[in-house]
C-alpha cells in the first residue's frame, strides 16, 4: 500500500499526500476548497483507503456531536404540574 501511496504522489499531479488530506479536511467539510482542490481531494480519497475512512470518522463524529446540541424548547421537557407549583409558591410570598 505504501508503495502505490508513492506513485500516486510523484505520478499524478498535484495529487494531495495523506498529511495534506488532514491539512484541508476542516476547509472540505465547510465547503472551502477552491474547485481544483476539491477535485485532488475526492481523487486522494477514492485512491487511498485509510484517508476515505479517516474523513468518513471525522464527519461521523461531527455529525453525532451536533445531534447532542440540537436545540429544543425547555418548555416541552417540563411537566406542567411542575410548572403550575413553581407559579404559586412565586405568589405566596
Amino acid at each position: 500500500m505504501l508503495m502505490i501511496k508513492r506513485l500516486m504522489t510523484k505520478y499524478i499531479p498535484a495529487m494531495l499526500t495523506c498529511e495534506e488530506i488532514d491539512d484541508f479536511l476542516y476547509d472540505f467539510h465547510e465547503g472551502q476548497l477552491s474547485y481544483t482542490e476539491h477535485l485532488t481531494f475526492k481523487l486522494h480519497l477514492r485512491l487511498c483507503k485509510e484517508c476515505k475512512d479517516y474523513v468518513r470518522k471525522y464527519k461521523n463524529t461531527i455529525r453525532m456531536s451536533q445531534a447532542g446540541f440540537t436545540k429544543a424548547d425547555p418548555a416541552e421537557k417540563v411537566p406542567e404540574e411542575l410548572i403550575e407549583v413553581i407559579l404559586k409558591s412565586r405568589t405566596k410570598k
